[in-house]
């Protein structure tokens, strides 16, 4: 044999002995990168054009845990991350300080308060639709965000001009539709971290508790309990919700409980196996997110928001007919199949989402840093 032919062999043994261990060097993700759903995506970075930045609310964490107040946290928690100096000034105000963040009282007659957020470079503007509340912003002649969560709020100043600059951020297709601007603006959805509740899939599968979360009139608490005398053996949970009046049994039947409204939500998806959301409106659907991320199937209403949100993944329903939901809900209790063929197309769904929330929040990012 030639001495070419042995080197031959030789390489094509080496090749042999290296190859597993440059493929476990492959599969590893890569330092500078986080892992969402199976789709890279780099960490965030630092911008080096880092602004002050004052976020005006109505509330804050840990005084209220709603949809507005955590989608604000997740916002600032991102562009803090990137760089940016930010502070909060709030109408409801207990706590100085939530997370490293500074939280002030909202007070139009503090002079502190009136030329910090007339100077800082940007105010996220995300307070009832009180017009009192522009009384400090009207004087800025840097930009201010309007967040728009509500279809009730602001309405006439989207197609109003005023002297200060403004840019619109809508929170869905529905929104942005429905209360169209003749200024700047961009859409982007409501952020969940999603990998809180990946890990509660194995916990659901099997789960036949129903829950409302959030009990108030608008979110369908009279439905709810309807449901839950309708159908005495099916477990139902009602969580107390974070604002608004609590539509609750006062003498509820052995099927239905409630529980207080909870600051980690994971706590509630550990419980249960259904979500229903009966909603009479909704711009946005963060609570059928979280569902559906845990492996949980949703039951919603015709609400545009939730139509939007849930994207054909859950089972929609009238939210007068209750008959509808009771065949719902018994469906996903009695055929194990049709349950898992609605949890993967969760699972796909959320995927969809993940995707749409890091385009609009790097889109804000953007917007602001070009600034």
């Amino acid at each position: 044999m030639s001495s070419e032919l042995i080197g031959f062999g030789i390489l094509a043994l080496l090749c042999l002995v290296v190859s597993p261990y440059y493929k476990k060097i492959e599969m590893r993700p890569r330092r500078d990168r986080i892992i969402l759903s199976g789709i890279y995506q780099p960490e965030t970075v630092k911008t080096d054009n880092p602004k002050s930045i004052i976020l005006m609310c109505d509330s804050f964490l840990p005084t209220t845990f709603a949809g507005s107040e955590l989608s604000a946290y997740e916002t600032i928690k991102y562009l803090k991350a990137r760089g940016h100096d930010i502070r909060i000034f709030v109408n409801q105000w207990e706590v100085p300080e939530y997370d490293g963040f500074k939280i002030y009282r909202h007070d139009i007659h503090d002079p502190y308060c009136i030329k910090e957020i007339t100077n800082v470079d940007i105010v996220f503007f995300q307070m009832g639709g009180d017009s009192k509340n522009l009384d400090i912003v009207k004087h800025r002649t840097k930009p201010v965000y309007l967040f728009i969560h509500l279809i009730n709020s602001y309405s006439w100043l989207l197609q109003q001009k005023v002297s200060f600059p403004i840019f619109v951020v809508y929170n869905s297709h529905m929104t942005q539709d429905s209360l169209p601007s003749l200024y700047d603006n961009m859409r982007m959805i409501p952020y969940v971290n999603t990998k809180r509740f990946e890990g509660l899939r194995g916990d659901t599968i099997q789960n036949d508790v129903v829950c409302l979360i959030n009990c108030n009139k608008n979110k369908g608490g009279e439905l709810f309990k309807e449901l839950a005398y309708k159908m005495p053996n099916v477990q139902f949970l009602g969580v107390k919700g974070g604002y608004s009046n609590q539509v609750i049994d006062s003498n509820p039947p052995p099927n239905l409980i409630y529980i207080e409204n909870q600051k980690d939500i994971t706590v509630v998806f550990k419980k249960i196996g259904i979500l229903v959301m009966p909603s009479k409106n909704e711009t946005w659907g963060r609570t059928a997110v979280e569902a559906m991320t845990a492996g949980v199937p949703v039951i919603h209403s015709e609400s545009p928001g939730l139509v939007e949100c849930v994207g054909g993944a859950g089972i929609l329903c009238n939210h007068d007919d209750i008959d509808a939901w009771i065949q719902a809900i018994n469906r996903l209790t009695s055929d194990r199949a049709y349950r898992q063929r609605l949890r993967q197309y969760g699972f796909k769904r959320v995927v969809e989402i993940e995707e749409e929330q890091i385009r609009g929040r790097q889109e804000l990012a953007n917007k602001i840093e070009q600034y």
